[in-house]
């Protein structure tokens, strides 16, 4: 029986981040009886009549079932596919069995709300794990959030600056993200802090750190600098389209953060540029060499080449020389 248990016998997980569902889960069977639990996946548009009911039937040898019904949001009323597993689930909610631990995963949209709905009115338990934003610069404030709080959770500091060029390295993904901070904290040791020069090292090689890097020094007027990192760069393999996307990147970041209103917040200038505050002051430094009619001329070009590159319409290493050396000479127009 479970009465003298914390857990409840059926939990509702939402979210529509794999990693952090899995998580709670985790930490769920752990507090029903830890990592030996006898644990059921089923999935929720495959389930049959008594398929549910059968394996939340007590175990043998005594232990309290964690019986998995997962995506849930599949469970739509209006489609006849899942009507069965539908119902399997409805007659669940409404006498679930007080000796096993049910737990329906809803990924997140419309779909399976009723299932949702039903479960708590009958009592069940919410775990509504973090949802990811959608927007690109929310997204990026979020994941720069999350490499933050792994990285403590392992007893390490890190530099903005660091965590910047971490996203740009290993991308978006909170599994990629999260196992590139345990890899950090494994080679270089916890209990110290991680700067941007020890993670570009690490990831030096990695594609849209170049990119990045490219941009940077062009923005800044160090074009020949700019040149010699895109020639390294593309000796390394990195794709034309990634160099054009990252120049790009940064140039909007720029425009918007040099027409923000005169006396907005770091933070305000942040959430619309999509970048991170502490950049922000940095392309605020940046800004004072462009004018409006050169940012223009510059993103131009970027679109330019981009067209170029993908079409191949001209030599891709061409068109990237000539977009560089264009968009230094924009920066010096008035």
């Amino acid at each position: 029986m479970l009465s003298a248990m914390a857990v409840p016998p059926l939990t509702v997980i939402t979210g529509n981040e794999e990693l952090l569902v899995e998580r709670a889960l985790k930490q769920l069977i752990a507090e029903v009886s830890g990592p030996e639990a006898d644990v059921i996946d089923l999935s929720a548009r495959a389930l049959q009549s008594g398929q549910l009911g059968v394996a939340a039937s007590p175990s043998l040898f005594g232990g309290a079932p964690v019986v998995v019904v997962d995506g849930v949001e599949n469970l739509v009323q209006s489609n006849p596919d899942v009507a069965a597993a539908l119902d399997e689930v409805m007659a669940y909610i409404a006498a679930p069995s007080p000796d096993a631990v049910v737990v329906l995963v809803h990924g997140g949209g419309n779909g399976g709300k009723g299932v949702i709905n039903a479960a708590k009115k009958a009592g069940a338990a919410t775990v509504a794990t973090p949802t990811s934003p959608s927007g690109a610069g929310a997204l990026r404030q979020n994941r720069a959030a999350f490499v933050k709080e792994e990285l403590a959770n392992l007893s390490c500091h890190v530099d903005q600056a660091a965590i910047e060029v971490l996203i740009n390295a290993v991308g978006t993904k909170l599994r990629d993200l999260s196992g590139a901070c345990a890899q950090l904290v494994s080679d270089h040791g916890a209990g110290g802090r991680l700067n941007e020069e020890t993670v570009r090292q690490y990831y030096g090689g990695r594609v849209e750190v170049q990119g990045f890097d490219i941009a940077d020094q062009v923005i800044a007027g160090r074009t020949a600098e700019a040149l010699g990192l895109l020639r390294h760069a593309r000796e390394s393999g990195v794709p034309a389209v990634l160099v054009t996307a990252a120049l790009g990147r940064s140039l909007r970041q720029l425009a918007l953060v040099a027409t923000a209103p005169r006396g907005a917040s770091a933070d305000s200038v942040a959430a619309m540029a999509g970048a991170p505050a502490w950049k922000v002051k940095d392309i605020r430094v940046v800004a004072r060499d462009w004018s409006e009619p050169g940012l223009a001329s510059a993103i131009k070009a970027v679109a330019v080449a981009d067209t170029d590159v993908k079409t191949g319409a001209v030599d891709p290493e061409y068109a990237l020389e000539r977009m560089l050396i264009t968009v230094g000479r924009a920066r010096r127009q008035h």
